[in-house]
């Protein structure tokens, strides 16, 4: 009989082999499943210069060094516009307040390669 490793089944005959084996299958699957909830859930920040918008899509494309980055929002995501350092000066904002140029710095949870972000600050461009 050929063995697979996620193949769940209770074993058909209950010797201690059996048992061990069914039990292990078991622990394989449930640490595969947890160590995937625990990736799902990855907090995440990004900063950078904003160098697309697509409000349509709810994303926001920031230039981080010499990589391109993706951040989605919704209408969840808390956008305050002023210094993510000294939130006594920072002020209410929204989508609508990021411009091409601005400086985003954002938090919130990884999807894959984006960042579905939870709380963004907006200001002016660091460069001149």
């Amino acid at each position: 009989m050929k063995s697979h490793l996620f193949r769940i089944s209770a074993p058909a005959v209950c010797s201690p082999g059996a048992n061990k084996q069914f039990i292990f299958r078991l622990a394989a699957l449930t640490f595969a499943l947890a160590s995937y909830a625990i990736a799902a859930d990855k907090p995440g920040r990004l900063s950078g210069s904003v160098v697309n918008l697509s409000k349509d899509k709810s994303e926001i494309a920031i230039q981080q060094g010499t990589a391109t980055r993706i951040v989605e929002f919704s209408t969840a995501t808390d956008f305050t516009a002023g210094s993510p350092s000294n939130p006594k000066t920072a002020e209410k904002a929204s989508a609508e307040d990021v411009k091409l140029g601005n400086y985003l710095t954002c938090v919130g949870t990884w999807d894959g390669v984006k960042l579905a972000a939870t709380k963004c600050t907006v200001r002016p461009s660091k460069k001149p």
